[in-house]
């Protein structure tokens, strides 16, 4: 068997064999934080007993999170991949994509992780497809809050002339922010992911809504199955990515 199989077939057979851990387990650990996700964090996200229950089960939790105007979606899953896999899996959108029927353009980036970036849905006809600039970033601020702990890939709306050729028949979304969150945990990673849209024109507000609270466990199960990729995958062939504290990952 040739190194990287052996080292395909560890992994999948260390996951399949990895014990969730409980409720209780999990939710010591988030309160270890709290503090400073709620500190540090432009949208504090906080996890409730029932989320930790769902998610002690090998489940996502998922619920929406009442805010004023459009509802914020939040889904939550454990893993016993590292951190950096799943980071690594998520950020590496040059080889996959999240949503599938979404396409993407980089317009910038810079060694510490910030960039712009296009983004394009195509959305079935009669429906006018949308379109988007976001602009996407690393919280070190939280990062060095939790001493290395933490890490959190945030984006926000941006302007969308920084996209010098956008679809001239797609209607701009108005509004979008969200981010991921990474906490090692217990031999593992909780990942979290929230997500907040409007896309304008003629869909109403809760029927985006309803459709992110739909397929948001789809995508994080994706980024989970994406990660068992990532050793074989990012090796020193790799283009290098950086962690949530700015620093380089080495190659598996």
């Amino acid at each position: 068997m040739c190194p990287i199989s052996a080292l395909l077939l560890f992994a999948v057979v260390s996951t399949a064999l990895a014990q969730v851990p409980s409720a209780d387990q999990l939710e010591l650990v988030w309160d270890q934080h709290k503090t400073a996700l709620t500190s540090f964090t432009d949208q504090p996200i906080l996890l409730e007993p029932d989320d930790f229950k769902h998610i002690a089960k090998g489940q996502v939790a998922k619920r929406r999170i009442r805010q004023d105007g459009p509802d914020r979606v939040m889904g939550a899953a454990w893993s016993p991949l590292s951190r950096e896999a799943i980071w690594l899996a998520v950020l590496d959108d040059t080889h996959d994509t999240l949503v599938k029927i979404l396409s993407e353009r980089t317009l910038y980036y810079d060694p510490d992780g910030r960039k712009f970036l296009y983004q394009h849905l195509d959305l079935p006809w009669p429906i006018s497809d949308r379109q988007w600039v976001v602009e996407i970033w690393n919280n070190t601020k939280l990062t060095d809050a939790t001493h290395n702990q933490i890490w959190e890939r945030v984006w926000n709306l941006s302007d969308p002339k920084k996209m010098d050729q956008p679809d001239p028949e797609a209607v701009w979304a108005p509004m979008t922010d969200g981010a991921w969150l990474f906490i090692p945990a217990l031999e593992g990673t909780l990942v979290i992911y929230h997500v907040r849209s409007t896309v304008g024109g003629a869909i109403p507000d809760e029927v985006v809504t309803r459709w992110a609270l739909a397929t948001v466990d789809e995508m994080i199960v994706h980024a989970l199955d994406r990660a068992k990729e990532i050793p074989a995958h990012y090796d020193a062939k790799h283009f290098g990515i950086n962690g949530g504290d700015n620093q380089p990952i080495s190659p598996f």
